[in-house]
């Protein structure tokens, strides 16, 4: 069965109409559901549901949720992702962004857009998809995964600066996961122009810093990465990281790259 929890959070942007059919529905404000066979969202943010009495209209505003079924293309450019058919992937969704504006599945395909543009090499176009999304859906900016995966996008495109101003203000707000991450990551900025002595020094303050978190994910990785850098540097303490994170951080994705460096 296909997905029917489609949610526009209310924040409606205006732009293309879009349609989709499969028991759509309009949440109102106090929280009555209204069935229809096909779905409709106009330019203006207004949207029109067909019911078994005829076309409604419920105007910008006056609703809490418009539903839609999820495009049959949505799962399509998801596999061409996978499938490393990046062009067909942008292209299916940008239809889906034009299409179902207003109906929540322009944000998901957003979501999925920024994935392809870097699988074709495109960083600088995945960090513009990264803030379109953000701007359609501001929401979106909380969520951790989407927020680093921007970051990720800024550091290929080498947008340095402004990289460097996000991870200074996680670093003073964030909960200490975010810092420790944010610090591994300036280790990256300078590993990515080939500073790997002042890299080897970010990695190594996460390690020591952060290591009260007692976190695989994070640590491993900031151990890694710091081993990494000493062996470039050839400096012998490298092999004292790399089991570090072979045996206390086993739950790490870098323990058996790790290991195999032992």
């Amino acid at each position: 069965m296909t997905t029917k929890h489609c949610v526009l959070t209310g924040l409606l942007v205006g732009g293309l109409a879009g349609s989709a059919l499969a028991a759509p529905f309009v949440v109102l404000p106090n929280g009555q559901r209204v069935a229809g066979t096909a779905i409709r969202a106009l330019a203006n943010g207004d949207v029109n549901l067909t019911t078994e009495m005829g076309v409604r209209t419920f105007p910008k505003g006056s609703y809490a949720k418009a539903v839609a079924d999820k495009p049959a293309e949505y799962d399509q450019a998801a596999a061409a992702i996978k499938g490393g058919k990046f062009d067909d992937a942008i292209k299916l969704l940008n239809g889906i962004i034009a299409a179902y504006r207003n109906l929540e599945w322009d944000v998901e395909a957003s979501k999925l857009l920024p994935q392809a543009l870097l699988g074709q090499g495109d960083a600088a176009g995945a960090v513009q998809a990264y803030d379109k999304l953000f701007l359609l859906a501001p929401g979106e900016k909380q969520n951790a995964a989407l927020a680093w995966g921007m970051r990720r996008a800024m550091l290929q495109a080498k947008q340095y600066t402004g990289l460097i101003r996000q991870l200074d203000a996680v670093a003073a707000a964030g909960p200490r996961p975010e810092a420790a991450r944010a610090q591994t990551m300036r280790g990256d900025i300078q590993l990515a122009q080939n500073n790997v002595e002042l890299a080897a020094l970010d990695y190594l303050r996460t390690a020591i810093l952060f290591q009260d978190l007692n976190d695989p994910i994070v640590l491993g990785e900031a151990c890694f990465k710091a081993a990494a850098a000493l062996e470039q540097l050839r400096d012998p303490r490298a092999k004292d990281m790399y089991k570090k994170v072979a045996t206390e951080y086993k739950a790490s994705p870098y323990a058996a790259q790790a290991a195999g460096k032992i």
